[in-house]
């Protein structure tokens, strides 16, 4: 009965240990970019006295962007499939506008939290990082794929490739935004209405130039 108290305990300290490393790295990669946080910043931050807690956990700092990224993926094909569940009978969700809505609403709403806005933020980096590309690539690859499985998504990949850019860099400067007070947050459901219409306009577009 004693072995398996201490058992049980040894375990929720482990748990709380990893969520604390996952929080401090979210923080520290959004804040001074993923190349130039180090594992010992990262055991600093998150109260471990050596970095050996933090490989213990996650190996290297590449495996603890990707369960940071895993994390935040998880939450936001959830909220997608809730607002799939509710859209109206006649509209399957394949149309372009409703499509951006369940893309959009639940990355806006990563802006409610510190660690939302640090995902956004290192969501964004990976774009121009290529050590980071193999863990964030996956939510923007899935992106791609829902916009063109569309019925009104223009043929041109670029269009898709450039909203995704005005995406996920318009959440993350966003975020910066949030970042410095309150006073940024306002008008947040005007932002998103805002940056549904762009990502709209973007892909639909007019002719030639």
């Amino acid at each position: 009965m004693a072995t398996a108290v201490r058992e049980t305990a040894a375990r929720a300290g482990s748990a709380a240990t990893r969520v604390k490393i996952l929080q401090a790295a979210e923080l520290l990669f959004a804040k001074e970019g993923f190349d130039r946080v180090t594992l010992r910043q990262i055991a600093r931050a998150s109260g471990q006295r050596n970095v050996a807690a933090v490989q213990y956990h996650f190996g290297s700092k590449e495996r603890l962007l990707t369960a940071i990224v895993d994390k935040h993926r998880a939450e936001l094909d959830e909220r997608r499939r809730l607002l799939i569940d509710d859209c109206d009978g006649n509209n399957d969700g394949e149309d372009l506008r409703s499509l951006l809505t369940i893309l959009v609403q639940p990355l806006v709403l990563k802006l409610d939290s510190p660690s939302g806005r640090a995902y956004l933020r290192i969501q964004a980096q990976g774009f121009s990082n290529e050590t980071m590309r193999p863990a964030t690539r996956r939510v923007v690859q899935r992106i791609g794929q829902s916009l063109s499985a569309a019925k009104s998504a223009p043929g041109d990949p670029y269009r898709s490739h450039f909203a995704i850019l005005l995406l996920f860099h318009g959440l993350a400067d966003r975020a910066r935004q949030e970042e410095k007070g309150a006073a940024a947050r306002r008008n947040r459901a005007a932002f998103a209405r805002a940056l549904e219409e762009a990502l709209l306009g973007l892909l639909r577009g007019g002719g030639n130039v």
